[in-house]
């Protein structure tokens, strides 16, 4: 009796407890050093090998290269662009009907992609296919045909892809932001290239562009999922042969130019307008507190609310003014030089307020933030963080990345840990060394009529001091 009575005294008054009001501060950070690590070998052939080993049925694997636009000279932008169009077309080894058959038996996602200073070759697939899927990329790359015909069929592949990218303003825009920043320069090429270099393309210049560029001191060979670190670095030394004299590739000389160039068109109804400034390289420590800065900016679309009660101050005033249609902020970093900056879609009316907003914007990061106002910024960064790190294909890109620039990786906890720690006066000491008073880079296309000159633009680069 005594114990049923007890039973129902509980019933009546449960001990209720909320995961909110316990104290894990302990246990988080345990969590976070429990995640897998991150495996690196230098073979002796010079190739880097990374591995993270997961309990999981797939895995993803890619080789991440030092190459692209930035590495090539005049005549020769828009090879290593090309050379992902002709890659899965057929090998020395085996024929393009085979490879296809070979590729579709192993049921992996085969994907790459070319940036202004990295090429990646990669594959998402079961573990039990790892293997075969690596043979398969190894031989695509390094084994490749060259066929004649085949660059001949791609070229108006390429040529359809150069009309159709520049039907997208945004596109356009960052091609104009970096040819403007980093004029004169390599860096300022564009990925595709001009079409006059895609009708000039020879089997024989591509080839001996890869065979240049793709060596083995210059990839990182990177796996994510079941796969062991054993078996990358063998395949890894099987694959690769060492470079006896690798020949020097030049990056170009380095030059960031505060300018401003624009395309007006009257016939558009919005101007598209993106604003920068030099920012931090890859590798540089002062990165993680830009892409916080970043995020305190965030972002703002008209499907979103609006109105004078938005966490964003940025945000509240461009929609409460009806200053824009949508903004965003974007990031480029390099191996030795970065682009930080904001983009946006303004009516004709009001592209030059939303311009004024941004900078303003700018200068309340110098002087005026605080920590309290770091909180959401640091929890949404901390979240897209680890939400993106349950997916092997993110975590192998940001494996391969960092080892190619930095030449290791940082551990969940580690970078959890230097975020935790950035405060307000971090923030304003960094931002104030890369945007006050610094001459920006400003795009713009459409309707532009009422967008400052870039002297105007350059005064609001900075607050008066009293």
């Amino acid at each position: 009796m005594l114990r049923l009575y007890t039973t129902l005294k509980r019933i009546q008054k449960p001990n209720v407890r909320f995961l909110r009001n316990n104290n894990h501060s302990a246990v988080y950070p345990r969590l976070l050093r429990d995640f897998p690590k991150t495996q690196c070998s230098v073979l002796s052939n010079g190739l880097t090998v990374a591995t993270e080993e997961r309990q999981c049925n797939n895995v993803c694997i890619g080789f991440y290269i030092d190459a692209g636009s930035r590495h090539e000279n005049e005549s020769e932008n828009g090879i290593t662009h090309f050379f992902e169009h002709i890659a899965f077309k057929g090998t020395t080894n085996t024929s393009k009907t085979d490879l296809e058959s070979e590729i579709g038996k192993t049921g992996a996602k085969f994907q790459c992609f070319t940036t202004r200073d990295t090429s990646v070759y990669y594959a998402e697939c079961l573990s039990s296919e790892a293997k075969c899927v690596a043979d398969i990329l190894f031989d695509c790359i390094f084994n490749n045909s060259f066929s004649d015909t085949e660059i001949e069929i791609q070229k108006n592949t390429v040529r359809d892809e150069m009309l159709m990218h520049d039907r997208f303003s945004v596109n356009i825009l960052h091609d104009y932001l970096h040819s403007s920043a980093f004029q004169g320069t390599q860096l300022g090429q564009t990925v595709m290239g001009p079409s006059s270099n895609l009708h000039n393309l020879k089997s024989s210049v591509i080839s001996d562009y890869i065979t240049k560029l793709f060596i083995p001191e210059r990839i990182v060979f990177a796996a994510v999922g079941n796969i062991k670190h054993d078996l990358m670095m063998n395949l890894g030394q099987q694959y690769c042969i060492a470079t006896e004299c690798p020949k020097c590739v030049s990056l170009g000389s380095l030059r960031y130019t505060g300018s401003q160039i624009v395309y007006r068109d009257d016939s558009m109804d919005v101007g598209h307008i993106a604003i920068a400034v030099e920012g931090p390289s890859f590798g540089d420590k002062d990165k993680i507190v830009m892409e916080l800065a970043a995020l305190v900016l965030g972002g703002w679309d008209k499907s979103q609310p609006s109105g004078t009660t938005h966490g964003v101050h940025l945000a509240c005033v461009a929609s409460a003014g009806g200053l824009c249609k949508s903004y965003k902020t974007f990031q480029y970093y390099y191996q030795d030089v970065g682009l930080w900056g904001v983009e946006y879609i303004s009516s004709r009316d009001e592209v030059d307020d939303m311009l004024l907003a941004v900078q303003n914007e700018w200068m309340r990061l110098c002087y005026l933030i605080t920590d309290d106002e770091l909180i959401r910024a640091k929890n949404e960064m901390k979240s897209k963080i680890i939400m993106n790190y349950q997916s092997t294909v993110y975590t192998c890109h940001d494996i391969g990345y960092n080892i190619l620039r930095n030449g290791h990786y940082s551990d969940l906890h580690e970078i959890i840990s230097i975020i935790d720690k950035i405060t307000a006066n971090d923030l304003k000491n960094v931002c104030g060394k890369y945007i006050y008073d610094r001459c920006p880079v400003v795009a713009g296309i459409g309707s532009t009529e009422n967008l400052l000159s870039y002297s105007r633009i350059r005064s609001y680069m900075y607050w008066l001091r009293v």
